[in-house]
C-alpha cells in the first residue's frame, strides 16, 4: 500500500524528498499534479520560450519557475496545482490564456519579493493584490 513514491523516477533536477512536507495521502491524491511539477522541472526550453514571448528577462522566468515548481516547493511547502502545471505548459508551448499569463507574473513578482528578504506569505499576499490568479482561476473552471 505505501509504494507510492512522491518521486517515483526523480530525474535529475529533483531530490527524492522534495514532496515530503506532504502525507501519504496528499501525496496519493495529488500524484498526477506532482507528475506533472516534476516534468516542468525537467524541461530544458521552456524558460527561454516563455521569456521570448512575453518579452520578459530570463533570469525572472527561471527564478519563478524554480520557485513555482522546484526548489520553492519543499522551501516553503507548496502544494502541487495541477491548474497551474498546465498554465506553464500551455505558456511553454504556445497555447496559453489570457489568466496563465497572470500566472506567470505573479509567481515573477512574488519570487522576486521573497529573493529580496520578504517572507512567503506577505509576498504571497502582497503579489495577490496585482496578479489575483489564484482568485480568477476559480471564477474561469476551464482555465
Amino acid at each position: 500500500m505505501s509504494n507510492f513514491l512522491p518521486n517515483p523516477e526523480p530525474g535529475k533536477n529533483l531530490p527524492p524528498d522534495r514532496w515530503g512536507h506532504l502525507t501519504f495521502y496528499e501525496r496519493r491524491y495529488l500524484q498526477d499534479a506532482i507528475k506533472a511539477y516534476d516534468a516542468i522541472v525537467d524541461r530544458v526550453d521552456d524558460i527561454g520560450q516563455i521569456a521570448n514571448r512575453y518579452q520578459l528577462d530570463i533570469e525572472d522566468v527561471r527564478r519563478a519557475k524554480d520557485y513555482a515548481f522546484g526548489s520553492g516547493v519543499s522551501r516553503y511547502e507548496f502544494a502541487p496545482d495541477s491548474r497551474m502545471a498546465e498554465a506553464w505548459v500551455r505558456m511553454a508551448s504556445g497555447t496559453e490564456t489570457a489568466i496563465d499569463e497572470i500566472l506567470l507574473r505573479h509567481e515573477i513578482l512574488e519570487s522576486y519579493l521573497v529573493s529580496q528578504g520578504m517572507n512567503q506569505p506577505d509576498a504571497h499576499t502582497l503579489t495577490q493584490q496585482r496578479y489575483p490568479w489564484s482568485i480568477l482561476i476559480t471564477q474561469r473552471p476551464n482555465q
